[in-house]
C-alpha cells in the first residue's frame, strides 16, 4: 500500500482546509483594494476618454489573443472556484459538464497565453528610465497628475507581464499533469494540484487590479483593446517614449517618401 511522505500529507491537508478562504479572502481583498483606491484617488486624465483614438497600440493579433486569453481566464475563474468551493452539481450543472468546459478553456488558455508571451517579450523588458516610474509607483498612489518615463508598457505592466506568465506557465503545466493524472505519481500530482490552485488564485488577483489599472483608473484605455487605437494626447502624456518613438518612424517615412519624389 502507497504511503503519501508526511510533508506532502500536511501540505495537501492544509490546501484542502484553506483553499476556500484563500480565494474569498484572495479575491475580495482585492476588490476591497481596487474600491478603496477609486473612492480615494479615482480616475486620472479623465479628458482623455473623450479623444478620438488615432494612433494604432495593438495590432489585430495582440487584439485577438488578448481576447481570448481574458476570456479564457474568466470562464477557468468560475469552473475552477467551482470546483473549489462547491460540490458537483451544486451550480444546477453535472461535474463532467463543468469539468469539460474548464478543459476546453483551459486549451484556448493554454494557447492565448503562449502567444501572447511571444508577441509581447521585446516591448517587456526593462530599461534604466523605468526606476522613475517605481519610485512614484506611476503616480497611482496621489491624485495629482504625474507621468513619468514609459515606453510602449510601463513598469507596471512590465511587471504584470512577467509575473502573469510564469504564473501562466506554472497553471498549464501543473494543469496538464492534472489531466494526465495516470501519467504521475501521487506526490507530484498534490504539488501540481497545490500549485495549480495557489497560482490560479495569484493570476486571478492580479488580472483583476489590471482590469481596473487599463479601465477605471485610465480612462482612453479601455477601447484599444477592441479597436486597437489610443487618442495622441493619451500616447503623449501614459507613455512618452514609445509616442516619441513613432513620431520618429513617421518622420522618417515621410523624408523616404520626400526624397522618393523629388527623385522621380
Amino acid at each position: 500500500m502507497f504511503t503519501l511522505p508526511p510533508l506532502i500529507a500536511k501540505l495537501n491537508n492544509l490546501y484542502l482546509e484553506f483553499i476556500g478562504p484563500i480565494i474569498i479572502l484572495g479575491t475580495l481583498g482585492v476588490l476591497l483594494a481596487v474600491i478603496i483606491h477609486y473612492l480615494l484617488i479615482g480616475p486620472h486624465g479623465k479628458e482623455l476618454s473623450k479623444l478620438e483614438p488615432e494612433i494604432i497600440r495593438l495590432n489585430f493579433l495582440e487584439r485577438l489573443t488578448h481576447f481570448v486569453r481574458m476570456v479564457s481566464t474568466v470562464i477557468l475563474a468560475v469552473t475552477g472556484i467551482s470546483f473549489a468551493l462547491f460540490r458537483p452539481g451544486s451550480l444546477g450543472f453535472d461535474y463532467p459538464v463543468i469539468y469539460n468546459t474548464h478543459l476546453i478553456f483551459a486549451i484556448l488558455f493554454t494557447v492565448s497565453s503562449l502567444i501572447s508571451i511571444v508577441i509581447w517579450l521585446k516591448d517587456n523588458f526593462f530599461t534604466k528610465y523605468y526606476w522613475q516610474w517605481l519610485k512614484v509607483l506611476g503616480g497611482y498612489l496621489t491624485r495629482k497628475e504625474i507621468h513619468p518615463p514609459a515606453g510602449k508598457f510601463n513598469a507596471g505592466q512590465k511587471i504584470f507581464y512577467w509575473l502573469s506568465s510564469i504564473l501562466s506557465i506554472i497553471i498549464i503545466i501543473s494543469g496538464v499533469m492534472l489531466a494526465y493524472y495516470d501519467k504521475f505519481i501521487l506526490g507530484s500530482l498534490i504539488w501540481a494540484a497545490v500549485l495549480h490552485g495557489i497560482c490560479a488564485i495569484l493570476l486571478t488577483a492580479t488580472i483583476i487590479g489590471h482590469a481596473y489599472l487599463g479601465s477605471v483608473a485610465n480612462p482612453g484605455t479601455l477601447g484599444s483593446i477592441f479597436h486597437g487605437k489610443v487618442a495622441r494626447e493619451w500616447a503623449k502624456k501614459h507613455h512618452p517614449q514609445w509616442y516619441e518613438k513613432l513620431m520618429q518612424k513617421d518622420k522618417q517615412k515621410n523624408e523616404k517618401k520626400l526624397r522618393l519624389i523629388t527623385e522621380n
